[in-house]
């Protein structure tokens, strides 16, 4: 008998010996933030540690449903200290659900309890913080949804501070239809509606949470290896990691994390993308999609479940079309319309301007806005052409004669004389069209000043047109940051990821550092747009952002092509011909 009792005692010791090197092998998992592993190990354990902290690297993982099934369990444990934790953890969970009631009444569960513990305090200031973060609309829908009278009256009391006048009283008289005695009602009216001097802090973006986690979802295509566009998506995404990983080292206490989703090159596929996104994994933003259509298709779905969407590439004049939570970083074409009609205006000095548009083009866009931006600076429209030049055999001679030099023709033709003329060409056409044009100016020997959209960099102009045509264009993408700030950029996305930053990478950087530096401001997803719209401009790696309280980027960059131009934007000491040719044809190189 003796010796069974011994044996069943070495397999008990045994067994807790081994059940003890698990738990410590996965709360050193559990440390490393290799939340999947470690969750692996704890649910092979069946003690209440191992079910608090399963539940734990459920919440790690954004699992949050699984997260409050163990914490669920936890809370049954013997241990104050285990139950406590569980209960706090699984408010974090219900939180990032934006259960806000059943977070709320989570803590005010451990503050009731008449056990102290060291999570007590962090409930406490949790319970606080929610009371503060929440929106107007989350504190209606909180209050309805709550069972304590306690915490009912702690909301609607916290808001006082938080909220207008008007939003504060009809939280009031919710709460007063909520409490069935009347002699309540009374007092409640009493200790509520009494007159003070509190400052008012409802003008103002609230603070998160400590703990906060904000769940942004990334919606490019995954192309093929073979695909000669397979570095764009990768490294868009990539820049967007160094992002997020400069936003978690600045802020200890709030983190952003990324959830990347396949879009497939199709409008279904980024619906479908964006709708799990919302539903499944509680994103806050989206950034996305590559291409104009998608974007499009998604851009219906934001507005319908009030998701800000922050489209990096996509530049369509379409795509912001009564959608308020779709904002571009790529200017649309309209925008560099207005931005080249400022330049012509306001920096050029001048007041008489046509315009010549292939009808039916992306450039006609450009061209709308050019002509509506000029005429309220107080330009004149000389001419607006929008033609089918394809009807005409790309014949533009007929179009381009009223732009001679001719002081007897446009006497006697009446042609009104033109400063400078805006040729917003796109699409496949634009080369063709491009050379046509400087091939009639030239042949009229024509000094009008010509403006255009980024297709002019590759424009293949002779030595002659060079030097007699003063062109400009503009382009949206090009480095305000600083120096020092750029070569880290490079040098981390190198050690990172073993290759070059290219365009896209910091396209991506940008991109994710404007959203995250919004959500910062924000606090609550809630007022994203708002934030978005009144961010501050950002000198980026490879794009400078101002949305000025729209939601479409208002910067673009004006260049000159030939010397003529360059002389104007950067005036130079006396210099001679051959210079200005070789920084020109230096430029030309670099577009290309």
């Amino acid at each position: 008998m003796k010796k069974i009792l011994s044996l069943t005692a070495i397999l008990l010791f045994s067994t807790a010996v081994a059940h003890s090197q698990t738990f410590s092998e996965a709360m050193e998992l559990y440390r490393a933030e290799q939340y999947a592993e470690a969750l692996e190990m704890f649910k092979e354990l069946d003690d209440d540690q191992s079910l608090l902290f399963a539940g734990k690297s459920y919440l790690a993982l954004a699992d949050y449903h699984n997260a409050i099934h163990f914490f669920d369990k936890a809370v049954e444990s013997d241990r104050v200290a285990v139950r406590h934790e569980a209960g706090y953890s699984k408010a974090m969970a219900q939180f990032r659900l934006r259960k806000f009631d059943r977070a709320l009444s989570e803590l005010y569960h451990i503050l009731s309890s008449d056990e102290r513990t060291g999570v007590r305090f962090d409930a406490q200031r949790l319970y606080r913080q929610i009371l503060n973060y929440l929106s107007s609309g989350e504190r209606f829908e909180t209050l309805v949804r709550l069972e304590s009278a306690s915490i009912r009256y702690d909301l609607v009391n916290q808001s006082k501070t938080f909220v207008d006048e008007g939003t504060y009283h009809a939280l009031v008289s919710q709460l007063l239809r909520m409490e069935p005695d009347s002699t309540l009602r009374a007092e409640l009216k009493d200790t509520l509606l009494v007159e003070t001097d509190i400052t008012q802090f409802f003008d103002r973006y609230p603070s998160a949470p400590t703990g906060m986690v904000y769940h942004v979802g990334v919606v490019l295509p995954l192309l093929d290896e073979n695909d000669p566009d397979v570095l764009i998506p990768r490294n868009l995404y990539r820049g967007m990691l160094l992002a997020a990983d400069d936003f978690n080292i600045r802020n200890p206490d709030k983190k952003v994390r990324l959830f990347f989703k396949n879009s497939a090159e199709n409008p279904d596929s980024a619906a479908a993308a964006l709708t799990e996104l919302k539903w499944a994994l509680q994103a806050d933003a989206i950034i996305g999609p590559l291409f104009s259509e998608p974007a499009m298709r998604m851009a219906q779905l934001a507005e319908e479940f009030r998701i800000p969407m922050l489209a990096p590439l996509a530049n369509s004049d379409e795509i912001n079309l009564d959608y308020n939570f779709t904002f571009q970083l790529n200017p649309t074409f309209e925008v560099h319309g207005k931005n080249m009609a400022r330049f012509a205006v306001q920096e050029l000095g001048l007041d008489t301007l046509a315009v010549i548009t292939e009808r039916g083009s992306l450039g006609r866009a450009a061209a709308n806005g050019f002509r509506r931006e000029a005429e309220r600076l107080g330009a004149f429209i000389s001419y607006f052409i929008d033609e089918d030049f394809a009807s005409v055999g790309y014949d533009l001679s007929q179009f381009t004669e009223v732009f001679t030099p001719d002081s007897i023709l446009v006497d006697s033709l009446n042609y009104i004389p033109s400063q400078a003329l805006y040729a917003p060409f796109t699409g496949q056409v634009a080369p063709t069209l491009t050379n046509l044009l400087l091939n009639d100016l030239e042949a009229m020997r024509s000094e009008v000043i010509i403006l255009g959209l980024e297709e002019w960099a590759n424009a293949n102009l002779s030595a002659f047109q060079r030097r007699l045509f003063e062109i400009y264009y503009s382009q949206a993408f090009g480095a305000t940051a600083d120096t020092a700030a750029v070569d880290f950029f490079t040098d981390d996305f190198e050690t990172r990821f073993g290759s070059e930053a290219d365009r896209f990478a910091k396209i991506g950087y940008d991109a994710g550092t404007f959203l995250f530096q919004a959500l910062e401001t924000a606090g609550n997803p809630v007022y994203l747009g708002r934030a978005l719209r009144e961010q501050d401009t950002l000198n980026g790696m490879a794009l400078k952002v101002e949305f000025s309280g729209r939601r479409i980027n208002q910067h673009v960059f004006v260049h000159g092509l030939t010397p003529r131009a360059l002389q104007r934007l950067h005036p130079q000491p006396e210099t001679g011909e051959n210079d200005l040719e070789t920084e020109t044809d230096t430029v030309q190189r670099n577009r290309r």
